[in-house]
């Protein structure tokens, strides 16, 4: 993905809005500022949370129910995760 003239004025913006700081301390402050699509992170954090459970050799169907278990939300939302929100380039 090539990143584009916005993309790269705003990691100069939050280089110059968070000096020295670590990833965390710089994601949790743009979480409260509200300028992270909170839906991304979580479909990013379900997905990854189900390809690492599948990686360690449990079955996909498995991973997605226990990931629905730990993110206390349905196996639905797990499959649309999984499935609907191909497109959104969380690579």
């Amino acid at each position: 993905m090539t990143l584009t003239v916005y993309d790269k004025q705003l990691i100069g913006e939050v280089e110059r809005m968070f000096p020295g700081h670590h990833a965390g301390e710089v994601v949790e402050r743009l979480i409260r500022m509200g300028v992270v699509d909170t839906v991304r992170c979580k479909v990013l954090v379900v997905r990854e949370y189900v390809n690492e459970l599948v990686g360690r050799g449990t079955g996909k169907v498995d991973a997605m129910y226990m990931a629905a278990e730990k993110f206390c939300c349905s196996y639905e939302y797990v499959r649309k995760c999984m499935y609907y929100y191909k497109e959104v380039n969380l690579a």
